[in-house]
């Protein structure tokens, strides 16, 4: 058995025994010892088996700490998430099966925001789990088990809410959703009811064999067809946890994520004039021009998504979005949401007439490249160094890593959290020039760890 708590605050498990309960129990136990007596953890699961099994063990932990569960069952984490901002809770927990390893679980802890706790928690959880330090409640002060009512229609009710419905089944949408077996089959029908849209579904139901199966382009090239086909207005492939999706066009294309984002940076900034749009510092600078143009500002973040949500939670951003297809609607929940991005997504296209495929038409190409390059831990602190260094007489941006920003283009430099790597990330007026500019940078690396 490996187990890991990373910063991305995923616990992974893998091969799973018969004495993996106690061990479970436990973590839920260090969690629940880093809260009060008597507060309240949302918990949820996806459809596996192993999900199911795991989760009550970690109900137990939480319960033998003195802290209460309201137990959401089978539910995508966009709605664990909201229950735990609209609800009392302070905290949540779900669990589900690592996406691309279905020989892996991942148990992912959530804060009273209902983001992802930080690192500093992590770490807390870490030293409890290893010191076998937890709370131990009397018989009385047992933590209760409680099964939400209307959970889903509180969510459904306010993402309505947050988008002008009315607008939305004026336009009489056309759509083609692939739920690609995953639990957002639970939420999206009383979601699309709210819109009016036609809807083709496939894949409609949660089926924990084919959520596993990693066929993403197989899915994607499916919705193409059937968009071209039924003549839709928009094609969405969901992943199974619902937090992100990949879009298709009406004319049957499908986006790449980076093309996902900067649609959706241009329909916010010519919907909502003076929106301010959270991005991740590596994203392509395409996005700020298109801001400008419709006087929208941009934020720049760091990588990670907690950082992402935690910008977004501030409170003073309109959309924030990831180059990884999840995308985040501050005005309802500051989290990645893929039911949420379609109905603002359709909301958006509403307002201002346009056409997807016209948008994505009119995007400027973008030129990004990638390398990685081998890193001991302990030389990684001298790489950022040197890399200032050879930055002295360039504008350098130390949002996250170093950015040294090129006349044509910029690298961004940035040691991984997790692996002995640094990854380089380049973007150009080419694909040549970024390639270039990011190999340059990764020869100076290996040349320096030498």
């Amino acid at each position: 058995m490996a187990v890991l708590i990373d910063t991305h605050t995923r616990l992974l498990v893998q091969g799973l025994t018969g004495r993996e309960g106690t061990f479970h129990a436990k973590q839920a136990a260090a969690y629940g010892t880093t809260l009060k007596k008597g507060a309240v953890v949302c918990a949820s699961r996806d459809t596996s088996r192993v999900a199911r099994t795991l989760k009550r063990a970690l109900v137990a932990g939480l319960n033998l700490t003195g802290v209460h569960v309201d137990d959401l069952e089978l539910a995508p984490v966009p709605l664990t998430r909201f229950q735990v901002r609209s609800e009392r809770a302070q905290g949540g927990i779900t669990v589900r099966l690592m996406p691309g390893d279905p020989a892996s679980v991942e148990i992912r802890f959530f804060d009273s925001a209902g983001s992802d706790i930080d690192e500093v928690a992590q770490r807390k959880i870490e030293r409890l789990l290893y010191r076998d330090d937890f709370r131990r409640a009397f018989a009385g002060d047992i933590g209760d088990i409680v099964y939400p009512p209307r959970a889903l229609e509180y969510y459904t009710a306010a993402l309505a809410r947050s988008i002008d419905t009315e607008r939305v089944q004026q336009r009489g949408f056309k759509v083609v959703l692939d739920y690609s077996f995953g639990s957002a089959s639970v939420v999206l029908p009383s979601v699309l009811a709210k819109m009016g849209a036609e809807v083709l579904s496939v894949n409609p139901f949660a089926a924990t064999q084919g959520a596993a199966t990693e066929d993403t382009r197989g899915r994607v090239a499916r919705v193409e067809d059937l968009v071209r086909a039924s003549g839709s207005g928009l094609g969405i492939v969901f992943d199974p946890d619902g937090e992100t999706l990949v879009i298709v066009d009406d004319e049957g294309r499908a986006l790449s994520h980076e093309q996902s984002l900067l649609a959706l940076v241009t329909l916010v900034a010519e919907a909502r004039p003076g929106a301010r749009i959270a991005l991740p510092v590596a994203a392509s600078q395409a996005a700020e021009r298109i801001a400008a143009v419709h006087g929208a500002t941009i934020v720049w973040t760091k990588l990670s998504a907690g950082h992402l949500m935690e910008v977004a939670n501030a409170g003073d951003v309109d959309f924030a979005g990831s180059q990884e297809g999840g995308f985040i609607w501050p005005r309802f929940l500051p989290a990645y949401d893929a039911v949420a991005t379609l109905a603002h997504l359709l909301d958006l296209l509403a307002a201002t007439g346009l056409r997807l495929s016209t948008v994505a038409r009119d995007l400027p190409r973008v030129h990004l490249a990638h390398e990685a390059i081998t890193t001991p831990w302990e030389r990684k602190g001298a790489v950022m160094r040197m890399t200032l260094e050879w930055a002295k007489d360039r504008d350098v941006v130390l949002i996250d890593g170093v950015k040294v920003v090129h006349p044509d283009g910029w690298a961004l430099v940035l040691p991984d959290p997790e692996e002995p790597l640094t990854h380089v990330w380049a973007e150009g007026e080419s694909d040549h020039g970024a390639r270039q500019l990011a190999q340059e940078y990764a020869r100076r690396i290996r040349h320096a760890l030498r």
